[in-house]
């Protein structure tokens, strides 16, 4: 199934891992070292005003895309990023050590990053036919994993002690990427010429994209499934620190913190090792019955999580939620392809970016509400957010099967 994907893809696939391995060495670290320079307190808002201009900067990214064509937004948006990381080098050094520098090529770069995000997902689309698709995400969805453990392992032995090493090579990778960029992508989307483009205002040309019901659905659908994704680093891991003081292990006695790190490792392997194992043993299922079945272990196996003191529970809890990540995730992504429309495609992909970040914002409540709400009714609003997931889903696939009905009726 490789060798017959589009030499594109093969490139897009490549540039995403390293793009991807050098963000998780470098980035959350980062986060770290501004509290440090700067203090918890003023670290805060300048996070918070990265997330917001990085979510508006992409909204721009999907409009030029859409309007100019792939390879041009990606070569341009990683010649500025090359460039940022430069900077960063150059601020990180032993000579200049100026945290305050370093700080505005890190959302310079932050923001580039999102503008390109669009066109490079994009390119999955463009140049993969409809039964290549969920190979395509699976295998994509395991190289992004695989990435992000490289990259963790890399900063997290690295970073203290040679902070401007690691920012060397990322902007050695970044210049790979320009080169990769320029010399083997081919871009075979074709904008609409100009003269025959609406020249609209960004916002009125989401506009479009917020109309579309089918895709709102898709939105919200996601950000349910992938909220409870996010449970790990806000209810789950205030709820195992709390509570999981001293759980035995063979002769050791873990606490919480060790516990949720050993399940987050549990989770991560399993994607490495079963990823594209489960997409062989499901290729004569349906993507219906994948999908369903998909969301209700995911949603069961995090249920089981806040309700169980005991390491085995918690294990089995972990290993079901990725198996039904494994089964659900390629078809989701996949149906996005189904939704949306040709000539708006990085747009779209552009607001699918809120799926993140009300992901994050449904996170941020549960810790809030975490002296209110016990850990059996948080369990049981993991399985509603499964049961409404899935209720989405089929309201979803029912619209689509639909569609081309429709189409064909109003051509006669």
């Amino acid at each position: 199934m490789f060798q017959s994907l589009h030499p594109n893809l093969k490139v897009r696939l490549g540039l995403n891992f390293f793009q991807k391995l050098t963000q998780t060495a470098i980035f959350p670290f980062l986060t770290i070292y501004f509290v440090r320079q700067f203090g918890a307190t003023e670290t805060g808002p300048l996070i918070v005003m990265t997330m917001i201009a990085s979510f508006i900067t992409s909204l721009y990214g999907g409009l030029l895309s859409d309007r100019y064509g792939r390879k041009r937004v990606l070569f341009i948006g990683e010649m500025l990023r090359f460039v940022c990381y430069i900077g960063m080098t150059i601020a990180g050094s032993h000579i200049v050590g100026s945290a305050m520098l370093l700080f505005v090529f890190f959302f310079l770069s932050n923001l580039l990053s999102s503008a390109i995000t669009p066109a490079n997902e994009a390119i999955l689309i463009d140049d993969s036919r409809p039964e290549q698709r969920k190979y395509l995400y699976t295998l994509s969805y395991w190289l992004m994993n695989g990435s992000i453990v490289v990259g963790s392992l890399l900063g997290g032995f690295f970073f203290e002690q040679h902070l401007f090493s690691l920012l060397m090579a990322a902007t050695v990778i970044s210049f790979g990427c320009i080169w990769i960029i320029f010399f083997r992508l081919e871009d075979l989307y074709e904008p609409l010429p100009l003269k025959e483009q609406k020249t609209t205002s960004v916002w009125e040309s989401y506009r479009t994209v917020m109309k579309n019901h089918l895709f709102l659905k898709y939105l919200i659908a996601g950000i349910l499934t992938l909220s409870l994704e996010l449970q790990l680093t806000h209810y789950l891991a205030i709820h195992f620190a709390e509570t999981l003081q001293a759980v035995p292990f063979f002769h050791f006695s873990l606490d919480g913190t060790k516990i949720l790190g050993l399940l987050r490792a549990e989770n991560t392997i399993l994607v490495l090792l079963l990823g594209l194992v489960m997409m062989r043993w499901t290729r004569s299922l349906s993507e219906r019955a994948l999908l369903y079945t998909g969301v209700t272990l995911f949603s069961l196996g995090f249920a089981m999580l806040p309700i169980s003191n005991s390491f085995s529970i918690l294990v089995l809890g972990t290993a079901c939620f990725t198996f039904g990540e494994l089964l659900y995730v390629p078809i989701h992504q996949a149906m996005l392809a189904r939704i949306v429309e040709d000539h708006l495609r990085s747009q779209y992909l552009a607001v699918n970016g809120l799926r993140y970040r009300g992901a994050l914002l449904i996170g941020a409540i549960s810790v809030s509400a975490y002296d209110v709400v016990s850990p059996r009714w948080m369990a049981v609003t993991y399985i509603g957010f499964g049961i409404f997931a899935i209720f989405f889903y089929r309201s979803i696939l029912k619209q689509l099967i639909e569609l081309p009905i429709i189409v064909k009726n109003q051509a006669f």
